[in-house]
């Protein structure tokens, strides 16, 4: 879910509508309803206001495309008042394909205090997507609100395309993370296999270690960006 500037609760519902909870009443009518493939942890599942909400009515969200190939998309859509403007989507970003697996979707979505666009994509139930750059699954991506990719990104040189996304990577399933509007400091979640949960702190250009490392184990593997505090099973 997320809060609009002026008060109002926005909720996504895996089914695909988004709902809004105005002055502590839930709108009969929701927002929008968007046709998703909700199976396993896919449907919608991330919203984010534009940083110029107040004055543009942009908002965006992450949901599973139901026609094949599935895949995850971010889209814009423009309100007006308590309900979407019909027709006003904007597709900024097609992801990369799906596998039979419904798991590991990530799917959160927040603007920094750099008006940067980040979004945290899981690696599809297969480990070898997190540490590639060559694809956005098990990825950290960061891109700017009409799509396209920020220069100082920091794998831009050594990836193409959408990849030139990739902000961090390494991850399993980053399904929630925040951002400190004190600071810009990002915490971002990350879901274990077999013993740890992990909270990890946003830096450009990480690696969180998927799947060499889990937690803090084993310590000292070259190049991962350990968690900055780990719960256990």
């Amino acid at each position: 879910m997320e809060i609009a500037p002026d008060g109002r609760i926005f909720v996504c519902q895996q089914g695909g509508s988004l709902r809004v909870i105005k002055n502590g009443v839930l709108l009969s009518t929701p927002f929008l309803t968007l046709n998703v493939d909700p199976n396993g942890e896919r449907g919608l599942l991330g919203i984010a206001f534009d940083p110029n909400f107040a004055n543009n009515n942009f908002l965006y969200v992450y949901y599973t495309v139901p026609s094949t190939p599935r895949h995850n998309r971010v889209s814009r859509f423009t309100a007006n008042g308590d309900v979407v403007v019909p027709g006003s989507e904007q597709i900024i970003l097609e992801l990369d394909n799906l596998s039979s697996a419904t798991n590991h979707n990530g799917g959160a979505i927040h603007f920094g205090t750099d008006g940067k666009l980040y979004i945290a994509v899981g690696e599809n139930a297969n480990s070898a997507n997190s540490q590639s750059l060559g694809t956005t699954l098990g990825k950290f991506l960061r891109i700017n609100a009409d799509g396209s990719i920020p220069s100082d990104n920091p794998f831009v040189s050594q990836t193409s395309g959408i990849n030139q996304a990739i902000w961090a990577r390494g991850l399993r399933n980053p399904f929630n993370f925040a951002i400190d509007r004190s600071n810009g400091r990002i915490h971002l979640n990350d879901v274990g296999q077999d013993s740890w949960e992990e909270v990890n702190q946003g830096v450009a250009g990480s690696n969180y270690g998927w799947p060499q490392t889990e937690g803090n184990n084993p310590p000292g593997v070259s190049g991962v960006r350990y968690p900055i505090h780990t719960l256990q099973r």
